[in-house]
Parts: C-alpha cells; sequence; structure tokens
C-alpha cells in the first residue's frame, strides 16, 4: 500500500543483507583506514594484494573472480600495485597471450604485515564468541556462500527465485506488438 510506514524494526534486523551490509561496513571502514594509514593501499590494492598472496600466482582474471571488484578496478589496482613494486607480471609459458601475476618481494612483505595487523583486527572483533560458536559461525559463512553461488550466479537471478520469467518490459513490448497486430488485421 503506497505511503504504508512500517513500525516494526525487527523487519529490518531480520533481514540478512542488511545485517551483512552493516557487518561488512564497518569492517570495511577499520580496515580500509589501517591499510591506508599504514601502506598507502586504496581498497582495491588491498582486496587484490591478499588474494595474490594467499592464491597467486595466478591472471587478473582468476584474482578478479577472487574478489568484489569490478574488473576495471582490478586492472586498475594490478597496475598501481606493479608500478609500486609490490606485484610483478610475466608471460605465462604455456599461453603467451596469459599474464601471471605474484607478489614482488616488497608486496610480499607488506602482504605479510597486513595480513598480520588484519588479523589481530578480526579476532578482537570475533572474541564476541566462544570459541565453538567461531566454529560454527564459519561453518554457517562456508554453507552461505555455497548456496550464494548458487543461487545468485547473475543479474536475473532474482527473477528465477520469484519465479518471474519475462522482464516487465519484454511483456509491455510483447502487448505493444501485439496491438500493433491486432491494428494491422
Amino acid at each position: 500500500m503506497p505511503g504504508k510506514r512500517f513500525t516494526d524494526s525487527r523487519a529490518l534486523d531480520e533481514r540478512t543483507t542488511y545485517r551483512f551490509s552493516i557487518l561488512a561496513s564497518r569492517q570495511t571502514r577499520c580496515l580500509s583506514a589501517m591499510y591506508v594509514e599504514k601502506f598507502g593501499l586504496s581498497v582495491s590494492q588491498w582486496k587484490v594484494l591478499p588474494i595474490l598472496g594467499y592464491h597467486g600466482p595466478m591472471s587478473a582474471k582468476e584474482a578478479g573472480e577472487r574478489t568484489s571488484l569490478e574488473p576495471e578496478k582490478v586492472t586498475r589496482a594490478v597496475d598501481q600495485l606493479v608500478a609500486r613494486g609490490f606485484v610483478s607480471r610475466r608471460s605465462d609459458p604455456k599461453d603467451r597471450r596469459r599474464v601471471i601475476l605474484s607478489l614482488a618481494p616488497k608486496g610480499r612483505a607488506v602482504f605479510q604485515e597486513s595480513e598480520q595487523l588484519r588479523g589481530m583486527i578480526e579476532a578482537s572483533f570475533l572474541d564476541a564468541l566462544q570459541p565453538k560458536e567461531r566454529v560454527l559461525f564459519h561453518r554457517l559463512l562456508d554453507k552461505l556462500e555455497r548456496r550464494a553461488a548458487v543461487m545468485f550466479d547473475d543479474r536475473q537471478s532474482w527473477r528465477k527465485i520469484i519465479g518471474e520469467s519475462n522482464p516487465p518490459h519484454r511483456r509491455r513490448a510483447a502487448r505493444r506488438r501485439g496491438q500493433g497486430l491486432r491494428a494491422a488485421e
């Protein structure tokens, strides 16, 4: 109903997207301040650096698939990390078209120090949970991540979830085409 106000604040507090967003935003602000002040890294750079530290060497495309960043932000972050001497590029010997990224010694040192500090911040945050709760929390996150990978695989996932297969603009276009056919008869 238009103009109706929802007065039950629990409805918002029960939305997982809202709650996850608030938690992630608060933690990201804290981490962002640390990465900027201690290492001079932008958000995009500090999202790419640990991916290469934990999972590299890899291509920029593979690194991007492991972050929440848009491809152009990954490319920009990699270029900046290379310029600062944190990341090195080399051609893949098996496929000369593919460029492999890895941490340079300077980048490895920043990665190791930043991960130590990030770990301290995260441990302090998770101190709100008992050890058994932490284990359960990570199991639940793993389960939700697997579910999200299946459910939210593209921009039109929501249509599949609610059972809408034909977007409204396509329905309107189909109706207009149908009216045009009737008018021509």
